[in-house]
């Protein structure tokens, strides 16, 4: 096959993995958030897949469990499912968090974003959608990537949606050296994380400086 073909059939092959999409952001509808000092944030993992089969979380981590048991043994599959675990609810959330923050802190009229602060009069929901953990190998490396969808609402009338959009494969950085310690896939992924919140600070500026 000609060189060129085998370019653009591996361009197109890999698309999906390479592009990211603009974060939609309606300027009108999110207009409360300039007025707010604090935005209370839940996260959830409805209808999480993963890979570019887009694997059920269940079955991608029952397949982890299986491959890990392989390689090493039983306990260390079982510490990943732990840790994993710990970095769902914890770690990568935070990630998301610091950077939103971070950023959002220059400009003139942001709220603060807090997890589970049911007091605040608004609430965005950060679902994610789906994951991909990349690898760091010898041979070559791959960056994580999340993608998650945003809802916004009154904190109470969660049903009366007021705002949806959706971070598209939000790309981590991968620039640590090739090291298996301490399961480098759950720092990647909160790189992805982190580049999430900057990705969604960057598009509130629109709507808050």
């Amino acid at each position: 096959m000609p060189k060129f073909l085998l370019t653009t059939l591996f361009i197109c092959l890999t698309a999906p993995f390479l592009f990211a999409q603009h974060i939609d952001i309606d300027k009108k509808a999110l207009s409360f958030l300039a007025s707010q000092e604090r935005v209370n944030v839940v996260f959830t993992f409805d209808s999480l897949s993963f890979d570019g089969k887009k694997v059920p979380e269940a079955e991608f981590l029952q397949k982890r469990y299986v491959e890990i048991s392989d390689w090493k043994d039983k306990e260390a599959a079982k510490e990943w499912l732990v840790l994993y675990n710990e970095h769902k609810k914890n770690q990568w959330q935070e990630s998301f968090m610091s950077t939103l923050n971070e950023r959002t802190a220059e400009y003139k009229n942001a709220p603060v974003f807090n997890r589970n602060d049911s007091t605040a009069k608004y609430t965005m929901q950060v679902n994610s959608d789906w994951m991909y953990f990349g690898y760091d190998v010898i041979v070559g490396k791959e960056p994580s990537k999340v993608s998650m969808t945003l809802s916004f609402y009154e904190t109470e009338k969660p049903t009366s949606i007021l705002f949806v959009t959706n971070i598209s494969r939000a790309m981590g950085t991968n620039n640590e050296s090739y090291n298996l310690r301490d399961w480098p896939s759950f720092r990647r992924m909160s790189k992805a994380y982190t580049k999430a919140g900057y990705k969604l600070a960057q598009a509130l500026k629109r709507v808050v400086d």
